[in-house]
């Protein structure tokens, strides 16, 4: 939903195509939406893509924003032109990237790119030969999966065992090796293979163990630098990335884990760590394709959260004291409330407010019932032995 903001600031003219329901309809910084007839992914890329054909000449640059969307688009186009001209690759031949958890691995391998080992399923494989391959712990990821769902680990023969026979879909599953040590996430903007700008950050917070993170500490930090030029240019990116690491305490090496070519909700917020992504679309509409490195008055370390799902966390998960840090102001985080945007303010407050309803207030109502029936049962009692 901070996209539109993000691109105008940049110096971009934006349109959205979208379902009735989007949050990026939220936005105030678009000048056109084109909301299509069906939810259905199918019936939307195909709604989609005769749009395109209406406006080809019309739009410089088209951003999927959906891993889902990603991968029909990927199913469903055959022209080059037409790859070329919608998705945030400037390599076809590399098209197995995007949303397959074995294209990623072979890719990998492909271009020299550290990776933790990996064994894509076959029907031969038993759980005794890819754990001597791999060694426990292992990850066990679905092709397809996406935001922490078909996401695995195994500790044990006999866990992996158990794990294979609740899958009923397995075909391309990666196996991969568990790195013991913490995540790194990187945010890119990439023109034509050449890396523009990028974010460094550990989380802090996820919605559940391998789901989203909601809190993350940015630093200026260069170890990734050239690998992240590296990983740009072989794998052709070509739009907004969200590369993720992990790094090894063990070896001292960067693994990486995960290529998302998509915009999400934290390059918004580079803004607040040295690494501007707006100023970063603004070098792309220039022409000026050369790396931008972090503003030398960026601190050494930054604490960001997003407002929406840190809270929406805090309600799920009962974390009160990072609550109560919102309420207070701590670690002047109130500076990512959606302030700049009264739609979005009021739309995510009143998400917020749902499901403050839904986890404190009803919770509350059905103790505060329960506390009645006590009462009314004891008053009964006393009023029994009052008459005898």
């Amino acid at each position: 939903m901070e996209m539109p903001a993000l691109l105008a600031e940049g110096g971009c003219t934006v349109d959205i195509f979208c379902t009735q329901n989007s949050w990026v309809l939220k936005n105030k910084y678009y000048r056109n939406s084109i909301i299509a007839n069906s939810a259905d992914e199918k019936e939307f890329v195909s709604e989609l893509l005769a749009y395109i054909g209406n406006h080809y000449f019309d739009y410089e640059w088209i951003i999927p924003g959906d891993d889902g969307i990603i991968r029909l688009l990927n199913d469903t186009i055959v022209s080059e032109q037409w790859f070329y001209k919608i998705m945030p690759l400037t390599k076809i031949e590399n098209r197995s990237l995007l949303g397959s958890k074995a294209g990623f691995s072979e890719m990998c391998t492909r271009y020299n790119i550290k990776t933790p080992k990996y064994i894509v399923y076959n029907e031969s494989m038993s759980a005794q030969e890819i754990g001597s391959q791999i060694g426990f712990p292992l990850m066990v990821k679905a092709d397809r999966s996406e935001g922490g769902f078909g996401i695995y680990i195994c500790n044990s023969e006999p866990e992996l065992q158990d794990l294979m026979k609740s899958i009923s879909e397995k075909t391309n599953m990666v196996f991969q090796q568990y790195i013991d040590g913490y995540e790194v996430n990187t945010e890119l903007l990439c023109k034509d293979g050449h890396l523009i700008t990028y974010n460094y950050s550990k989380r802090l917070k996820t919605i559940g163990r391998f789901g989203v993170s909601t809190q993350r500490i940015y630093s200026k930090n260069t170890d990734l630098e050239v690998e992240l030029q590296h990983i740009a240019e072989s794998l052709g990116l070509n739009g907004f990335c969200n590369v993720v690491f992990m790094y090894s305490e063990k070896d001292g090496c960067y693994y990486l884990i995960e290529v998302d070519v998509r915009p999400n909700s934290w390059m918004y917020y580079g803004k607040y760590t040295g690494n501007n992504f707006s100023i970063g679309v603004q070098r792309i509409v220039s022409g000026n394709y050369k790396l931008m490195s972090p503003s030398s008055r960026s601190k050494k370390e930054v604490f960001v959260a997003l407002y929406k799902k840190d809270v929406y966390r805090c309600l799920v998960e009962k974390d009160y004291l990072e609550l109560l840090k919102w309420c207070t102001n701590w670690n002047f985080r109130w500076k990512y409330i959606p302030f700049y945007d009264a739609g979005v303010l009021k739309a995510t407050n009143k998400f917020l407010a749902f499901y403050y309803k839904k986890f404190f207030f009803e919770k509350t109502e059905r103790e505060f019932r329960a506390l009645i029936d006590q009462i009314k049962f004891y008053s009964l009692r006393l009023a029994g032995l009052g008459s005898n």
